[in-house]
């Protein structure tokens, strides 16, 4: 068992092939730090990503502010900062909530699938 003040050494083992999501939405979202859904997934997440908002649209709303008192033009970096950023963040929310939903219709499917008998409680002598 590892210690908290000493971690085990992190490797460079590549990932399975098997282990690696297949398609692009689930890839971006894994990229982007998606993670899975744990027992407060739900609210976690939602909170995580309204400080992200928040926090990234003020960083490019002062970063546009600078760039414009320094450039002398005010209003034109400002206003495009905060509008590419809201459009990246939306985009990167988006990816994240899409590859999510895929995952629990998958989950849902076979979880379906798997519960049900092929002859659907029909035997021979019925």
């Amino acid at each position: 068992m590892a210690c908290r003040k000493h971690p085990p050494p992190m490797t460079d083992t590549p990932v399975p092939a098997t282990a690696r999501p297949r398609n692009t939405s689930a890839r971006v979202a894994r990229l982007l730090g998606a993670r899975p859904d744990g027992p407060q997934g739900g609210a976690d997440e939602g909170l995580g990503q309204g400080m992200e908002l928040a926090l990234t649209l003020a960083v490019f709303l002062g970063l546009g502010w600078l760039l414009d008192s320094w450039i002398g033009i005010f209003p034109v970096l400002t206003i495009a900062l905060v509008v590419f950023a809201a459009i990246g963040t939306g985009v990167k929310m988006w990816i994240g909530y899409d590859a999510r939903m895929r995952r629990l219709e998958a989950e849902r499917l076979a979880a379906r699938t798997q519960h049900q008998s092929p002859d659907h409680g029909q035997g021979p002598g019925a």
